[in-house]
This record gives C-alpha cells, sequence and structure tokens, in this order.
C-alpha cells in the first residue's frame, strides 16, 4: 500500500511538473508568434517540393506503393515528427544549463529521471502539429491516404515518439558535458536520414546497409506508417505494422534502462566538475 501511495503522489507530482512545463513553453512560444509561422512554412516547403519530383518521376512502381508522393510525404512528415523529439530535451537541458538553472530543477522534489519525460510534453505537441500540417498541405496537391489506418497510425507514432526519446536521452546526456558539440545527435540524425528510407525505399540501398537500416526505430516507424496509411500499402515490403510496433517495444525496453543510466551517471559527474551551472 505504502508503494501504491508514493507512486501516486510522484505520479501526481510528475504531472503537476508537466503541466507547468508546458504553460512556460507555451507563453514563451506565444511571445515570438513569427517563428512558430516561419518554422511550419519551412516544414511544408519540402511537401511542395517533392510534388514537382513526384510529377516528374512519372508512373510509379509496387516499390513505392504506386504512389511516390503519398510515400516520400509520409517519409518527410515522420522524419519531421521524430527527429523534433530527438532533440527536444537535449534543447530544453542545455537551454537550462546554459541558464544557470540545472541545478535549481535537480533540487526540487521531482525525480530527476522524470525530467526527460515532463520536458516533452509542448515540443511535441508543436512537432505533431507541424506533421499534421505538412500531411494536410499534401492532399490538395495530390497525396491520399487510408482512413482506416489512422488509428494503427496513432500507436505507431506513440510507440516511435517514446523509442526515439530513449535515444534523445542519450544524446542529451552527452550534450550536458559537451556544451556545444553534439556527436549522439548528428551521428544518428545523418543514418536516421541516409537508412530510414524516408526519401526512397529502404531495399534500393547495399545489401548490407539495409540491414543496418533496421537497427535504427525510425525505419520501422516509416515503414509502419506507410503500410497503414497508403492505400497500396500492402504492396510494401518489410515487416508488418504489428511487427514494426513489437520492434519499437523491444528498442524502448533495451534503450531506456541504458539512457537513464547514462544520464544519471553524466548528472553526477557534472555536479562534481561544476558542468551543470553553465559556461
Amino acid at each position: 500500500m505504502k508503494v501504491w501511495t508514493e507512486i501516486r503522489g510522484r505520479s501526481r507530482r510528475g504531472w503537476q511538473v508537466a503541466v507547468a512545463f508546458i504553460s512556460v513553453d507555451y507563453i514563451d512560444a506565444m511571445n515570438y508568434p513569427l517563428a512558430i509561422v516561419m518554422k511550419t512554412l519551412s516544414a511544408v516547403v519540402p511537401i511542395v517540393t517533392f510534388k514537382f519530383v513526384a510529377d516528374l518521376m512519372g508512373d510509379n512502381g509496387a516499390d513505392v506503393a504506386f504512389d511516390y508522393y503519398t510515400f516520400v510525404v509520409i517519409g518527410v512528415a515522420t522524419m519531421t515528427l521524430l527527429n523534433a523529439t530527438l532533440n527536444a530535451f537535449g534543447n530544453a537541458l542545455l537551454r537550462l544549463v546554459t541558464q544557470g538553472q540545472l541545478e535549481m530543477y535537480l533540487v526540487e522534489p521531482v525525480p530527476w529521471n522524470l525530467l526527460p519525460f515532463v520536458m516533452l510534453p509542448w515540443p511535441g505537441i508543436v512537432a505533431i502539429g507541424t506533421a499534421v500540417a505538412m500531411i494536410g498541405v499534401s492532399i490538395p496537391l495530390g497525396a491520399s491516404y487510408a482512413v482506416a489506418g489512422v488509428p494503427a497510425a496513432l500507436g505507431i507514432v506513440a510507440l516511435g515518439l517514446i523509442a526515439t526519446l530513449a535515444v534523445g536521452i542519450l544524446g542529451a546526456a552527452v550534450r550536458v558535458l559537451s556544451k556545444r558539440a553534439d556527436p549522439v545527435f548528428t551521428i544518428y540524425t545523418i543514418a536516421a536520414s541516409v537508412l530510414s528510407g524516408a526519401f526512397f525505399p529502404v531495399e534500393q540501398l547495399p545489401s548490407w546497409l539495409t540491414s543496418l537500416s533496421w537497427l535504427i526505430p525510425h525505419t520501422y516507424v516509416i515503414q509502419a506508417l506507410r503500410k497503414v496509411l497508403m492505400p497500396d500499402g500492402a504492396v510494401l515490403g518489410g515487416p508488418t505494422a504489428g511487427q514494426a510496433m513489437l520492434a519499437l517495444v523491444a528498442f524502448a525496453i533495451v534503450l531506456y534502462p541504458i539512457a537513464m543510466w547514462v544520464f544519471g551517471k553524466t548528472l553526477e559527474y557534472g555536479r562534481k566538475i561544476g558542468a551543470l551551472s553553465g559556461y
């Protein structure tokens, strides 16, 4: 009984802190509305650009489910969503460090291991809104989606965000100490852009790179979303949506203990060397 009472207390406190972060981030974002507009426009421009690329390609084959435009829009929108989640915690953490506020947060009655989850909601909301806008713009331009696949797509996206956040926590741990260099984010983002098949079928890669592509959560999310959202998505190769979701769960189970351990060690080491108080 005592354990459950403590869990409920921590959950309630975590929710209160998450709501507080959302409120602060919302107010900060509303102070710069033009930045929101420009960020959304920069995300939508590739959607328009790829329309002309798809028209240039002409007839499409089964490897893109007979519709390259919808194929690539799903890939680009998913990359935008997952990369925002990947960087969200690291950016928030670095901002706290450079402003000298991280140590203040760590002495609050909130477990440090809840920080990644209470800091993520607002960036996640913005990223989801941007991805939805990208999909919405693509529809009048000729993209077509299977509405029946939306419920499954929501589950895939949720699991994808969870798995990607684990990678983001690892990167954030490195960023706290390096301050400026982002080796984990840089390497992972480059690998995901090439290997996940966001712009072309994974099968087009050399066989040894194809094997590596399935070691990245992005690949499973993109491939599964195409299968459930494209009208002819069933013809695409790779794992089924169910298999992809199981793989994402496995990623989360393996990566989270490692990520949280590394993050905890980073905070401990950062306190010792005084790296949590800014430059």
